[in-house]
């Protein structure tokens, strides 16, 4: 009777023993759960496979787990999984940056710095999960966050004089600003955009005969989710005011509230329109901005033929 119960408990434990083969199939199970939110069966489907011996395996496992604790909202339970994870691979971006929230929800601020900096310095143009993950709000109030940001804030330089950006003029071939900032192809009469998560952040306008001829900058899109920082002149940057422009700039052509307390002012040079919009910051606003008062919102920068800028002087 002995010999026969061991014999059964030998037989089940190898019928539920979790195998490197049975892994892709409870990984499918598991991501099709993932994307129901059903993340309390995610975590059954895959808590066995935990003591794989492929680190690949291990990786994945830890990963997936990870995610869904972070999403249940047992960051402490996501946070030991993923350290696992990040450990065994810890190229991988995405697992860092979920690492990267855990640990500041945790508390432990110095791993979420430490991580944050190295996805700005690894040259990432897109922050908004490494933003977001970790509670917005909270994360953008930390003023560590924006000290780590402005040392390693790329500069985007604008040149009126010459209608530039980032070296790409008005006036320049679809092809040509397409070349400067490695973008696919597009078709003719499209705009040429980028995003940062939902958001876009700026969009190059095109003439009937493929000529630049318009820039638009989202300055508070990239202030937040980028680690781009616009630098007009030597006056003009990402936090600056309509006092500040007007200053810098001289007296606007026009100036228009638009409502909600925003205010749009325009400036024209000989082939070149400049038009800033202003608006009290989302919240928080950064450091050294007032919440109250209006910061650039939206850059433009359009062509016009010598003429109109002359009429409209």
């Amino acid at each position: 009777m002995i010999r026969a119960t061991a014999t059964i408990l030998t037989f089940l434990a190898g019928c539920c023993a979790a195998t490197a083969q049975d892994l892709d199939p409870a990984l499918e199970r598991a991501r099709q759960l993932g994307r129901e939110h059903r993340y309390e069966e995610l975590i059954e489907v895959l808590a066995r496979f935990e003591d794989l011996d492929d680190p690949e395996d291990q990786y994945i496992v830890a990963a997936e787990i990870g995610r869904a604790r972070f999403h249940l909202g047992d960051y402490g339970g996501a946070n030991a999984a993923l350290r696992k994870a990040v450990a065994l691979r810890p190229q991988r971006v995405e697992t860092a940056l979920y690492l990267e929230a855990t640990s500041f929800l945790t508390g432990d601020r110095d791993q979420a710095y430490a991580i944050f900096r190295e996805i700005v310095a690894s040259g990432a143009t897109d922050l908004y999960l490494a933003v977001t993950l970790p509670g917005e709000r909270a994360f953008l109030s930390d003023p560590v966050v924006w000290s780590i940001l402005d040392e390693l804030a790329t500069p985007v330089v604008i040149d009126l004089d010459r209608g530039s950006i980032l070296g790409v003029g008005l006036g320049q071939s679809r092809v040509e600003v397409e070349q400067r900032f490695g973008a696919a192809p597009t078709p003719d009469g499209e705009t040429l955009t980028a995003r940062a998560g939902p958001y876009l952040t700026w969009a190059f306008g095109f003439d009937t005969e493929g000529r630049l001829a318009q820039v638009m900058l989202h300055n508070e899109h990239l202030l937040r989710y980028t680690p781009y920082r616009l630098e007009l002149g030597s006056a003009i940057d990402s936090r600056s005011t309509p006092e500040v422009a007007t200053a810098a700039l001289g007296a606007p052509a026009s100036t228009s509230p638009s409502g909600d307390d925003v205010v749009v002012m325009v400036w024209v040079r000989d082939r070149c329109r400049l038009t800033l919009e202003f608006a009290p910051p989302l919240s928080p606003a950064p450091p050294g901005v007032r919440s109250d008062r209006p910061m650039l919102r939206v850059l433009r920068m359009e062509s016009v033929t010598p003429e109109a800028a002359e009429a409209a002087r």
